[in-house]
């Protein structure tokens, strides 16, 4: 039987530059997300069985509960590496769905804030990006390798992984944001590069066409508008199965890579069509 979302080798390893940081990228509770609503959110109710809170003003619902490794919509934080004193947090702000099998709808708020007083030193919301419906929100997750993008600035990133519902037409894909902070505000400068990819289309019991992409970071050498390119090498591959003399073959049919080399424009880094994700906002 063919494994049609099997990982390419390799596939979310970034360059030996930034390794040592994306294998610090985890996903998980978040120790102080109760003090964090109570500081950034003002709010000081008492979460339910369920460990969820509804924002007063917003009426958003975040969760907080030590939930369990991975889980996509409790609040998420990390010390960043790059600046021990600071305190990265993810917080989903997620709408009151009916019936939440049938999708979500949310948007993140990202902030930095000073690990030991809990203040915001920066923040920025990114509507919509928790919403999901037959492809799901899978994980969240920040990823502090070291994407020095500029002299002395430092970015951070968030990825995001989704997987579809369907049996006969499996999907999977994790994107990657990076955020960088400029005096009191917080940019992203990243929307949306996809690092893995999985595809395909079977008849749930052998027949079938599969592809997978991967992608890895790295930090190049040529610079515009004050940012470093960014270097991003694709690896590709296509295969088919077909039952053969009564066993289950898979052939690959199309394997290669590509190097693609990510600009900076003055606001963001332009991402190739084929390199952009699903939930990547379709504003330029």
């Amino acid at each position: 039987m063919p494994r049609p979302l099997s990982c390419l080798t390799g596939a979310l390893a970034l360059s030996a530059l930034l390794s040592a940081g994306a294998a610090q990228a985890a996903t998980g509770p978040c120790p102080e997300a109760a003090s964090i609503v109570r500081a950034v959110y003002n709010n000081h109710d008492k979460p339910d069985a369920q460990g969820r809170v509804r924002l007063k003003d917003s009426h958003a619902i975040v969760t907080i509960s030590n939930a369990d490794v991975g889980a996509p919509f409790a609040v998420t934080c990390k010390a960043w590496p790059a600046n021990p004193d600071l305190l990265l947090v993810a917080v989903p702000l997620m709408q009151d769905t009916p019936d939440p099998e049938n999708g979500h709808d949310g948007e993140l708020d990202v902030l930095v804030l000073d690990r030991q007083t809990l203040q915001v030193r920066q923040r920025l919301q990114l509507p919509d990006l928790m919403s999901d419906d037959a492809v799901r929100i899978d994980s969240l997750s920040f990823d502090t390798a070291r994407y020095d993008v500029a002299q002395d600035r430092r970015a951070f990133g968030i990825r995001i992984e989704r997987e579809g519902a369907s049996r006969a037409n499996p999907f999977s894909e994790t994107s990657l944001r990076l955020f960088v902070v400029d005096g009191d505000a917080l940019r992203m400068v990243l929307d949306g590069l996809v690092v893995n990819r999985s595809a395909g289309e079977w008849d749930t019991s052998c027949a079938g066409q599969f592809n997978e992409r991967a992608v890895s970071l790295a930090i190049g050498k040529g610079k515009n508008k004050g940012y470093l390119d960014l270097i991003a090498n694709e690896t590709h591959s296509a295969s088919r199965a077909a039952v053969q003399q009564g066993d289950c073959k898979e052939k690959t049919v199309e394997d290669g890579k590509t190097r693609h080399t990510l600009r900076f424009d003055g606001k963001r880094y332009r991402i190739p069509e084929r390199l952009r994700s699903m939930d990547r906002n379709p504003a330029p």
